[in-house]
């Protein structure tokens, strides 16, 4: 399993962060959330695919800080 994960680095690295980001925002990812993704696989991929920078980036992404909080303006 994991050198089938290390053959296919780039296509884990994407769907792991489109899942963690969609847990992050508690929606489903829309086409303008394309950016972000696409930013946090560069870092990571530049970070040696450290795990705490995949959080890390995702705190500090425009989707996660914009979103609007709880469902019925709790938040």
């Amino acid at each position: 399993m994991k050198q089938i994960l290390r053959g296919q680095s780039a296509a884990f690295t994407r769907n792991l962060t489109e899942k963690m980001l969609t847990f992050a925002l508690g929606r489903g990812l829309e086409p303008f959330d394309r950016r972000a993704v696409e930013e946090i696989v560069r870092k990571m991929e530049k970070n040696n695919y450290r795990f705490s920078t995949l959080v890390l980036e995702i705190v500090n992404s425009k989707p996660f800080q914009m979103r609007s909080g709880e469902p019925g303006g709790k938040g």
